[in-house]
C-alpha cells in the first residue's frame, strides 16, 4: 500500500490543490496525511470527496495556523485512537492481507518546549503500543548536523534529544529515495536554507512486516516541503500494464482510420491466427496513436517533475541562483500544464462541476467517457 504525507502549507491555493490532485491520481495512495492545512473540516471534506477518499479525520487549525487532515479509502480500515494539533495516532487494518499495525502521523513543534512535549507523547505511545508501529511526518527537527545546509548550525542538544526519543521508542530511520532535503526557505544567495525534517521511522516489528518498504521524496510544488510517498511493499519487478481498448478512443474519428489501416494487411495462417495477428497490429497502432494524442500532456508533466527533482537534489551541493530561477520557471510551467489537462477533460464533458484549476480524477475521467 502507499501512504502520502505532505506539509502542504495551506490547501486553499490553486497550485497546491493541483499538486495534491496530481499525486493522488498518479500514485493512488490508500492514505493521505496533510499538515498545515489552514482550513476547517468543511473545506477539507470537499477536497476529500473530490479526490475520491471515503473517510477522513481532522484537527482544525488554530486561527490561521496548523491543521491536520487524514484521508483513507476502502483498501484499509482505520481506527483513530486519538489526535490533537501535533499528531494523529491510528490502527490500520489492510483488508486484502488481514494485517494490523499502528501509525502515528506527526507534525512537529518549532519550539524546544513543544518538541519535548511531542517527544514525550511518542514515548508514551511506545510504552503501550504492542503492534508493529510506523511514525511519519514533519518532525520539524533534523536528525544530523549534515541534514541542514545554510543558516545557523543545528542545536546539538535538540539533535541529541531527538536521538534519545527515537532510541527510547525503538524507532529506526526508513530508507529514502529522492532529494535528501525535504524543506527549503526559497530565499536567495546567503539566506538560502535546506533541511531534512520530513521523515519516516518504524519499530523492528514493522520493519519485519514490511521488509521491502521504501520512502520516496516527491518534487516540491505548491509548498516549501517535499511530499513523502511511503510504499510498504516496494518491488523493482514491475508488472506490465495489460492492453485495454479505451472508450475514449471511440470519440475520435481518427480511431476508425487507425483500425482500418491496420486491419486489411495480408497475414498467413489459419483464420484464428490471422485474426490474432490483425488484432495485434491494431493494438500496436492504437498504442502509438494514444501516446501521440493523449499521452503528451502526461509526459510533459512527468518530465518537468523529474527536472524539479533533479534541481532540488543538485541544491544539496549548495545554492545556485540559476537553479532558483529554473525551479520557479518549471513550477509555473507545471501549473500551466495541469490547467491545460483540466481544460482538456472539461471540454469533452457536459459535467459542470469541474471548476478551472481543479485536478481531474480517475472517476472524473470515467464520468467524462460515460457521458459521451
Amino acid at each position: 500500500m502507499l501512504i502520502l504525507t505532505w506539509n502542504c502549507q495551506g490547501i486553499g491555493r490553486s497550485l497546491t490543490n493541483q499538486a495534491l490532485g496530481d499525486l493522488v491520481q498518479k500514485r493512488s495512495p490508500s492514505i493521505v496525511y496533510l499538515m498545515e492545512t489552514k482550513n476547517n473540516k468543511v473545506k477539507l471534506e470537499t477536497i476529500c470527496h473530490r479526490l475520491k477518499f471515503n473517510y477522513g479525520s481532522y484537527v482544525d487549525p488554530e486561527r490561521l495556523a496548523g491543521g491536520l487532515a487524514l484521508w483513507w479509502n476502502n483498501d484499509v480500515s482505520v481506527d483513530v485512537e486519538f489526535s490533537h494539533k501535533n499528531l494523529i495516532h491510528i490502527v490500520i487494518t489492510i483488508k486484502a492481507e488481514s494485517l494490523r499495525w499502528a501509525a502515528t502521523f506527526v507534525y512537529g513543534c518549532p519550539t524546544h518546549a513543544g518538541k519535548e512535549r511531542v517527544w514525550g507523547e511518542l514515548r508514551n505511545i511506545a510504552s503501550f503500543e504492542r503492534l508493529p508501529w510506523l511514525c511519519i511526518g514533519d518532525f520539524n527537527q533534523v536528525l544530523r548536523v549534515s541534514d541542514k545546509v545554510g543558516g545557523n548550525i543545528p542545536d546539538s542538544g535538540r539533535i541529541d534529544a531527538f536521538h534519545d526519543m527515537l532510541n527510547d521508542c525503538g524507532l529506526v530511520d526508513l530508507e529514502c529515495k529522492g532529494p535528501r532535503f525535504t524543506w527549503r526557505n526559497n530565499r536567495t544567495d546567503g539566506d538560502f536554507i535546506m533541511e531534512r525534517i520530513d521523515m519516516a521511522f518504524a519499530n523492528v516489528e514493522w520493519r519485519v512486516l514490511f521488509e521491502t518498504a521504501l520512502d520516496f521524496v516527491e518534487a516540491a510544488v505548491g509548498s516549501d516541503h517535499n511530499p513523502l510517498l511511503l510504499n510498504t511493499n516496494y518491488s523493482l519487478n514491475k508488472v506490465r500494464r495489460p492492453f485495454r481498448f479505451e472508450s475514449l478512443w471511440t470519440t475520435e474519428e481518427e480511431c476508425q482510420n487507425i483500425i482500418w489501416e491496420a486491419w486489411p494487411r495480408e497475414v498467413d495462417g489459419s483464420e484464428m491466427l490471422q485474426m490474432c495477428k490483425r488484432l495485434r497490429g491494431c493494438k500496436k497502432n492504437l498504442v502509438t496513436w494514444h501516446r501521440k494524442n493523449f499521452g503528451d500532456l502526461k509526459l510533459q508533466i512527468a518530465t518537468i517533475k523529474e527536472q524539479l527533482l533533479g534541481i532540488q537534489k543538485e541544491n544539496e551541493k549548495g545554492f545556485k541562483s540559476n537553479n532558483y530561477v529554473n525551479e520557479k520557471v518549471l513550477v509555473t510551467k507545471l501549473g500551466d500544464l495541469w490547467q491545460q489537462e483540466s481544460m482538456f477533460w472539461h471540454q469533452r464533458s457536459r459535467v459542470n462541476w469541474l471548476k478551472v484549476g481543479d485536478k481531474n480524477t480517475r472517476f472524473f475521467h470515467l464520468t467524462t467517457i460515460q457521458r459521451r
